[in-house]
């Protein structure tokens, strides 16, 4: 391992977050360390820089069966893949930590909302997958996981449950959406700026060949986006937002022809997308948790709660994830 060259890196700030304190950095280089000790105890004869995503997945499932790994340890890991370049592990590491968090954190807003006794009751004796399982194993937790959320809570409790936006992390990340607003005009210029700042984003990630998120985005992918502007950041008509999520690989999704692998290749949901492939049922109310997260941003610019449905999802048998946002009143463009 370079801890020096990791150290400079980490300083530098520029695909890691600025300010990461000493104790953060030191868990970091210890995680890098251990990843290279099994895979020289595997004979695998590499070390972290030339390490391949079937190592990754490797180790990260020896981790969960000693119940030692850990969203942060394994945070560490991606950026020390930036760090030495590794392209083929930061994917692996994107893909697997990509909503690994999301079925705990909302077991933990249940316990919040309704107290331990009614969580007891709804969802006692559940443990949410361990991070590093085996995404096939997923859509069948999953499914318990929303089973007993409806049968506690019915479907109008269990929405709300999912529609908090856990994935979306903490309102404080979308400041500057409300910033925005307040310097637009109306909504329909705030929309405007918002699809602007979308194309924008993805051509500098094609330019300097960096992921979004967890993709790559070439000229067919940027075109796509450009071309509809729901992808882009959303389009009013009437007292709604409609907003079309970006496919999670856009770019495999783009050349697919078979209509199943295309919707795999277009879901995001860590919890259920391997379902699509395998046939296994899911609940049609699991896609409100994806809605939580597309209303998050609009919930902190309008400084209200937005209801917000889903229209069409790709776990119920469509081609793309569509969602309606109401726009809450006072907010609306006045009528010339």
């Amino acid at each position: 391992m370079d801890e020096i060259g990791f150290r400079r890196f980490i300083k530098e700030g520029k695909r890691v977050p600025k300010g990461l304190t000493e104790k953060t950095v030191r868990s970091h280089i210890v995680i890098v360390k251990e990843f290279e000790s099994f895979l020289r105890k595997k004979g695998k004869g590499r070390r972290f820089a030339n390490a391949r995503a079937r190592d990754v997945k490797s180790f990260m499932a020896h981790m969960a069966k000693e119940g030692r790994g850990t969203f942060d340890g394994y945070l560490g890991m991606l950026r020390y893949s930036r760090f030495c370049g590794n392209g083929d592990v930061e994917f692996a590491l994107l893909n697997a930590l990509d909503g690994a968090k999301v079925m705990g954190d909302l077991c933990e807003v249940v316990r919040k909302k309704h107290g331990k006794k009614r969580y007891d009751e709804i969802l006692g004796g559940f443990e949410p997958p361990a991070i590093g399982t085996s995404p096939k194993k997923m859509p069948k937790a999953t499914r318990e996981f929303t089973d007993r959320l409806e049968s506690g809570l019915g479907e109008k409790g269990a929405r709300a449950i999912l529609l908090v936006g856990v994935h979306a992390g903490s309102p404080k990340y979308y400041t500057e959406e409300r910033k925005m607003l307040l310097a637009s005009k109306d909504v329909d210029e705030y929309l405007r700026k918002r699809r602007e700042r979308m194309v924008k984003l993805l051509e500098g990630h094609m330019r300097d060949g960096t992921p979004f998120y967890n993709q790559m985005i070439d000229q067919d992918a940027l075109d796509f986006v450009k071309g509809n502007p729901e992808v882009a950041g959303g389009v009013r008509r009437g007292k709604k937002i409609y907003q079309t999520k970006i496919p999670y690989m856009i770019i495999e999704y783009l050349k697919e022809k078979d209509p199943k692998l295309k919707r795999y290749y277009g879901c995001h949901c860590l919890l259920a997308r391997e379902s699509i492939l395998s046939g296994e049922e899911m609940s049609r109310n699991l896609c409100y948790c994806s809605a939580g997260y597309e209303k998050m941003p609009y919930e902190v610019a309008f400084g209200k709660p937005v209801k917000t449905e889903v229209l069409k999802s790709i776990l119920w048998g469509d081609t793309v994830c569509r969602f309606a946002m109401e726009v809450p009143e006072g907010y609306l463009p006045r009528r010339k």
